[in-house]
Order: structure tokens, then sequence, then C-alpha cells
């Protein structure tokens, strides 16, 4: 096998990791979406048990609030149905929970069955009384659906975590394994083509040892240098080039495989943790609701919304910065003014916004060309930082300035504020990811920097960090040349 194919078939080896490493943090931040749904779906119970009361407690015909509540609550289970997909059905076949899949049909068709009910009582088909008992029951149906539902999506997540994980260690092992195996093999064949150069044998005895011993690449490079070089030259050239180029290549994967598996052990622990207490909640909303402690309940409800959100953050930073790889925008004239304009009224409250705390100046003389979409998530990246970050303590208005200037043949992009700063301990941990600084004032994801890192060298650009207590300045270099020869 030639050394470019067994380069190529370390790269395809590489890229399946990846591949997989994605497909379970989708599938895992899936297993949180049914959990957040079932939690909303507690909520819609308990409104729907409200309701309820208060229609049996006025004289009142009208059912309209009733029928909202729940539209409302099967609007849960219908979106768990149009969630899962073929291997989702496979799994949960497989380890026998897909009976929630059941449990949400099951929803559905009572829900439609309570609707009708009420449309009978409308028409004056039933009574009051009748309709109030079905009322009753079908609260109890629900409330027992949503808790029959609980453990089997419980299961399927924990199932998903403990075959992932494993899995994906086991996938980085093989590969940091295979390409060592693959190095010793690359690294053999050179010390063969090596150990035929130092025999010391004639020319054109050296040459039919060549063409009989060696093939691929080694054969063809060594060709070339018998006819420029003298047979010194040749051992010389040949020995540093293709073992500076093993290492190199070795080295580089080697790192790539440590990085992922690093990853992607960060990732799961991340993703764990608002999914574990989302756990730990759902079952004291579930006893709450038992004992009738129903505002406990809602309290839960609301902090499982937030680790909810809070796993979203996680997950959408992922793929931003997965995205930040493969991302390929065309190069346009960009208007600096108009993205801060548009940052500002995304990111800020009204009362920031009018006391001016993102200012933007602009000293160019040509176009600023660039690729936009990167563009504004550098941005948008940075100015959300120095929001969460602001200083209130001090007693200078926080501000955060966005300076847009040339610098002999590269534009240079400069953010610059007054906020917290970053400890200078940990200067060197700026653009990791997982990295959080004040996770006391804000619970971000930590992939922000590293984002902003990404696509600066993607656009061949450099960035530079300077800070300390009176603030944070981060100065971003981007080369003309490129924007201009895609352009």
């Amino acid at each position: 096998m030639k050394i470019s194919s067994k380069l190529m078939l370390i790269v395809m080896l590489t890229v399946f990791e990846i591949s997989i490493t994605l497909l379970a943090v989708v599938e895992i931040s899936k297993g949180a979406k049914f959990h957040q749904l079932n939690s909303l779906h507690f909520k819609y119970i308990v409104q729907y048990s409200d309701v309820i009361a208060e229609f049996e407690a006025s004289a009142s015909k009208d059912v309209s609030a009733l029928q909202n509540v729940i539209i409302n609550m099967r609007q849960q289970p219908i979106e768990c149905v149009e969630t899962v997909n073929w291997l989702n059905v496979f799994v949960m076949k497989q380890i026998n929970t897909f009976h929630a899949v059941d449990i949400c049909r099951k929803d559905i068709d009572d829900a439609n069955n309570i609707l009708l009910t009420l449309a009978s009582y409308e028409a004056g088909e039933i009574s009051r009384e009748i309709l109030i008992a079905q009322l009753r029951q079908s609260a109890r149906v629900f409330n027992q659906n949503s808790a029959l539902f609980e453990k089997p999506i419980t299961d399927t997540v924990a199932f998903i975590m403990r075959v992932a994980i494993p899995f994906l260690v086991a996938i980085s092992l093989f590969n940091i394994l295979f390409i060592s195996y693959m190095s010793k093999n690359i690294s053999g064949s050179i010390r063969n083509t090596i150990r035929l150069l130092k025999n010391g044998k004639r020319e054109k005895s050296l040459i039919d040892d060549i063409d009989s011993n060696v093939s691929g690449e080694l054969k063809t490079l060594l060709n070339v240098a018998q006819e420029r070089l003298a047979h010194e030259i040749l051992v010389s050239e040949i020995n540093q080039k293709l073992e500076t180029l093993v290492e190199q290549r070795t080295q580089s994967l080697t790192r790539a495989n440590e990085e992922l598996a690093q990853f992607a052990y960060r990732a799961s622990h991340d993703l764990k943790s608002p999914l574990t207490s989302s756990k730990l909640l759902t079952q004291f909303i579930i006893e709450d609701i038992e004992s009738g402690n129903l505002k406990s309940a809602a309290n839960d409800a609301n902090k499982i919304y937030g680790q909810m959100e809070k796993l979203e953050k996680l997950v959408v930073g992922i793929l931003s910065l997965t995205e930040a790889d493969v991302t390929d925008e065309k190069v346009e004239s960009i208007h600096l003014e108009t993205i801060i304009d548009e940052i500002r009224l995304r990111l800020l409250e009204p009362q920031s916004i009018a006391s001016g705390f993102i200012r933007c100046t602009t000293d160019i003389k040509s176009e600023f060309k660039s690729e936009k979409v990167r563009i504004v998530q550098i941005l948008e990246n940075l100015l959300s930082n120095s929001d969460k970050y602001k200083d209130n303590a001090k007693k200078e208005t926080p501000f955060v300035n966005v300076t847009l200037t040339e610098v002999q043949d590269s534009y240079q992009l400069v953010v610059e504020d007054n906020g917290l700063g970053i400890p200078a301990n940990r200067h060197d941990e700026v653009f990791h990811m997982f990295k959080r600084f004040h996770p006391a004032i804000s619970s971000g994801s930590g992939l922000g920097l590293a984002i902003v890192k990404k696509h600066v060298s993607f656009l061949k650009g450099q960035i530079d960090m300077k800070s300390s207590a009176l603030g944070t300045v981060f100065t971003i270099t981007l080369p003309k040349e490129k924007f201009n020869e895609e352009h």
C-alpha cells in the first residue's frame, strides 16, 4: 500500500471518529429534548387541572379555556413522535423502551377524545356532570402517561451514554494504536530504502535494487533524486525529507486524536450534568404532584427549563464550533456599522442601547471585504462577552469600542471594553474549549472564544488579547490578500 493511501486511511478513520462523536452529541441532546417536552407536559397537566377546577366551580358553559390547554398539552407528544427517527426506533426497540413512543401516541389519542367530548357537551349531547367526570378522569390519565413516559426516556438516554462514551474512547484508542502501527510501517519502508542506499553498491546495482525492492511514492522520489543529485546527497535528502514528513503527519494526527478524545469527554461531561439535574428534579415534581404541592412542582419545572436552556446553549456552541471548520461563505463588501446595529438589537437590553454601550468607529480608505458570516460570529461572541461581563461597580459607565482600521496590507479589528477582565493566571486558556472565567456571573458554554479563534484562523488572520482589571482588548488582524484574491 502506498504511503498516501495509508495516510488517507488514517484521515478516513479520524473523520469517522468525528462523525460518530457528533452523532452521539446529537442523540444525547435529543434525549434532553424529550425530558424538556415531558417537563412542559407536566406544566400543562397542572394548568389543565386548575382549569377543570375553575370550570367545575363556575356555572359557565364556556369550554374554550379547556380546549386551549388540551391543545397545548397535546403538542408535546406530537413533537415527541415527530422527533423520533429510524435510528431512535431501532435503538429503543432493542432495549425495550419503544413503548415511550406508544405512550406519546396514546396521549395524542386521549387529547383528541377529550376534545370530542367537549364538542359533544357544546352540542348538548352530554350533561355537565358527565363532562366533569370525564375531565377528571382524563387529567388522571394524562398525569399517568407523563409519569410512565419518564422512565423509558431516562433508560434510553442512559443507554446511549453507556454505549457512546466507551465506544468513542475505544475508537480513539484504536486510532492512536493504528496511527502508531502505520507510522512504524512507513518508517520501516523508509529504513529499508535507506539501508539499500547505504550498502555502497555501484550506481547501476543500486538502481536495480531500488526497482526490485521499493515501490510507490518512495520509488518515484528516489528516481527523481537520482537524476538530480549525487549518491551522498540522495541519501541525505531521502532520510531528512521522508522522516520529517512522517514525523509531522504522525504528530499532527496523534494530536488531533488526543484533542478529539478530550473534546468527547468534556462534551459528554457537560451534557450529562444538566440531564442528571433534570432527572432528579423530575422525580421531585412527580412527588410534589402526588402530594398536591403544585407550587413546588412548578418551581422545579422552571429549574428544569433552566437546565435545558443551559444544555441548549452548550449544543448550539458545539455545533457552531464544528460549523466554523466547514462553513465556506463568499467574500463580499461588509458595512461594519450595519452589522454592529444588528448585533446591538439582538444582544442588548433597551437601557444598554440607550446608554451607547457599543460604540463603532471605522477609518479605512478601501472597502472592507471578508466572509460576512464569520465576521458576524466573531463580533457577536466578543460583544456578547463584553455585555455579560461588564463591571457595573466601576465609576466609569460600561462601554465596548469596536474599531476598524487599515494597517499596511491588513485590516485591524479591535474590540475593547472596560469590563471585569480575565484573570492573569488564565490568559493562556483564553481560546481553549470549555473554559469559563467568571462562572458565578454567567453560565455560558465556554466555547465562544474558541469559535472566534477558529473563524480568525480560517480567515488566515491573527488574534491577540490583553486583559487587566481595567478591561480587555482583542486585536484581530486580517490580511487583505486573501479576500482580494477570492473576490
